[in-house]
């Protein structure tokens, strides 16, 4: 037993030797965090949408100030946008093309007169493509003032028709003009505000803080492939086996320096993401822990099964990282695993990165650790396979 865990501890300090394999193993899925959740925090949580929309009011009568303050003094709307009214419909057009703004409203010179004839007019709503989501929006709100608007509109010119037929004749009758409708308000209609339980919202970051660690753990099997396979071509490995220590207690000392070192790269990034950035992992940090630790099994099965499959460091370099980024693909690394294509959903099992993930997303939730208990059975289970398949493959000399 003390063989085997000199030969964990030897692998370990060669390890953290490497800075190459620490700039992958820490640095880089630090850098991989921050960069996409701050490029894509905005995405699955709550609050303000934070778009630049612009109002051009080009009418000359009351109406489109109506209509511009309807718009511009509601707190609802004001909450999701940051609205400008501008005076250069070219300038804004130019601006929406280019994504400065990602929507915008011309209201034509037209307006009021059109309005107090009872002739049709129409606003122009421009719109980024590029932002579907906030110009979609948008034009929803602007088609509700439409919608408020017209309401009124037709009010006023019933009842002003109401007072012509009611009025005596040769009298005239009061009137109720389009001009003189009431203020234009987004509040019209009561709403009843209910509130119900939903699960935990989870930022971006934090999404990706699992993700990058789902998969970069991986990363400590390929490097203690790297040792197997450079131990056997320097003839180290031969070497050992001279020795007192039989294959198993090679092999497992082997897998153990793995899970060492895959155990102690989690800690940093999970220290790291929690003090760098904020990342909430959660309040059970036990299921956090056994979530992680299974995955460094697993990765300490891909180093067996990559020790066999590859003849030398270079096919490593090459078999591995196709082996880690499929398992991260379908693990939800890259986008959420429920986004990808029906057809690769029931393969999303055979990947530790999809149990590792969902694990650490479920405990993020607040779930108790009794449910993520499948998570961790899995990715054991994968990674004894993945190790079996290696011992039984593998090459000493």
């Amino acid at each position: 037993m003390s063989r085997l865990f000199t030969i964990a501890a030897k692998d370990t300090k060669v390890m953290f030797r490497d800075r190459a394999a620490l700039l992958v193993m820490l640095a880089m899925p630090l850098g991989l965090i921050f960069i996409l959740g701050s490029a894509l925090g905005s995405l699955g949580e709550g609050g303000s949408l934070n778009a630049n929309v612009a109002i051009v009011n080009q009418d000359a009568g009351d109406t489109g100030e109506l209509f511009v303050e309807g718009l511009t003094s509601s707190e609802d709307i004001g909450a999701i946008f940051n609205i400008s009214v501008r005076d250069d419909a070219e300038q804004v057009r130019t601006d929406v093309e280019r994504g400065d703004l990602q929507a915008a409203l011309i209201i034509p010179d037209d307006l009021s007169e059109k309005v107090a004839a009872g002739d049709p007019v129409a606003l122009e709503v421009l719109q980024d493509p590029g932002s579907q989501l906030a110009a979609g929006i948008w034009a929803g709100v602007v088609r509700a003032g439409v919608s408020s608007a017209s309401a009124q509109i037709i009010a006023a010119h019933t009842l002003e028709a109401t007072f012509a037929s009611a009025a005596p004749p040769g009298t005239s009758p009061p009137s109720a003009s389009a001009q003189q409708m009431p203020e234009l308000t987004f509040d019209a209609v009561a709403v009843r505000e209910i509130e119900i339980e939903i699960e935990k919202q989870i930022s971006m970051l934090s999404y990706y803080a699992a993700a990058m660690s789902g998969m970069f753990l991986l990363f400590g099997g390929m490097f203690g492939a790297f040792s197997f396979v450079r131990e056997r071509r320097e003839q180290t490995l031969a070497r050992m086996m001279s020795t007192p220590a039989d294959k198993i207690t090679i092999v497992g000392g082997k897998a153990l320096g793995v899970l060492v070192i895959g155990a102690l790269q989690f800690v940093v990034l999970l220290a790291g993401t929690k003090m760098l950035f904020g990342v909430d992992w959660g309040t059970n940090l036990f299921g956090t822990l056994a979530v992680g630790l299974a995955e460094t099994v697993a990765a300490a099965g891909l180093a067996m099964t990559l020790a066999a499959l590859g003849r030398s460091e270079r096919a490593i370099g090459g078999i591995a990282p196709a082996f880690i980024m499929l398992f991260a693909a379908l693990g939800g690394s890259m986008i959420p695993a429920e986004q990808l294509p029906g057809w690769l959903l029931p393969a999303q099992v055979l990947s530790p990165v999809y149990w590792t993930v969902d694990g650490f997303l479920e405990l993020m939730r607040g779930t108790a650790f009794t449910a993520v208990l499948p998570n961790v059975g899995a990715v054991l289970a994968i990674g004894l396979l993945l190790f079996g398949f290696g011992v039984w493959r593998l090459r000493y000399e």
